[in-house]
């Protein structure tokens, strides 16, 4: 009885200390996925105020692609009769931000670079594409020496795009000088783009 009023006391003891550090592990791991939550907020939240035009403060420098300033390789030309930059960036770029988790939590990152222009940057960081909004139309380009998994995920988020400008350009019962995008009726421009693409998944 003697040795077991020892050992009782020591097993309690290993007991709470085993206790106390998977609690203090679990509160790092909720205190880690609180802080990732927040910085992907201000990102969106920035994206978003960028998109109406103001201007936040500058902060700490995110990772740029690799080969960000090489010569960029043109992926596809949307042509359009009428085009209003303004609006069709805050649309878009709303449409790039609901595209920054797909297929997973933090894939992409969507950026306004200039009032004409959007980038949407791979988590890797080896490429990244541009959609400019110019006055004769629409162009994507692709910088960077894109990896296997940003191949794979780039045509995916891609075709989306081109549903959206598709859903722009076709306006629903907007008259068509009203709308954001009017494409050239001699030529099925989408169609042509998405042809320059994987297919997409059925």
């Amino acid at each position: 009885m003697k040795n077991l009023s020892c050992v009782i006391p020591s097993l309690l003891h290993l007991l709470i200390v085993q206790r106390c550090a998977s609690f203090q592990s679990g509160r790092n791991l909720m205190s880690q996925r609180k802080s990732n939550s927040l910085a992907q907020n201000r990102r969106d939240t920035s994206l978003a105020a960028s998109l109406f035009g103001k201007k936040e403060k500058d902060g700490p420098s995110s990772p740029q692609p690799q080969a960000a300033a090489s010569v960029p390789t043109r992926l596809f030309n949307i042509p359009a009769q009428s085009i209003k930059p303004g609006g069709l960036r805050v649309v878009l770029g709303f449409h790039l931000i609901g595209l920054q988790n797909t297929p997973d939590q933090g894939s992409w990152k969507a950026n306004q670079a200039s009032d004409t222009v959007l980038d949407m940057v791979f988590r890797d960081n080896s490429a990244k594409f541009s959609i400019t909004l110019g006055v004769e139309g629409i162009s994507v380009d692709r910088y960077g020496t894109p990896s296997l998994p940003y191949l794979l995920q780039e045509s995916v988020i891609l075709h989306s795009v081109l549903d959206e400008i598709s859903s722009i350009a076709n306006g629903g019962d907007i008259e068509a000088k009203d709308r954001l995008l009017q494409l050239d009726e001699s030529a099925d421009a989408i169609e042509e783009a998405r042809s320059t693409l994987p297919a997409r998944k059925a």
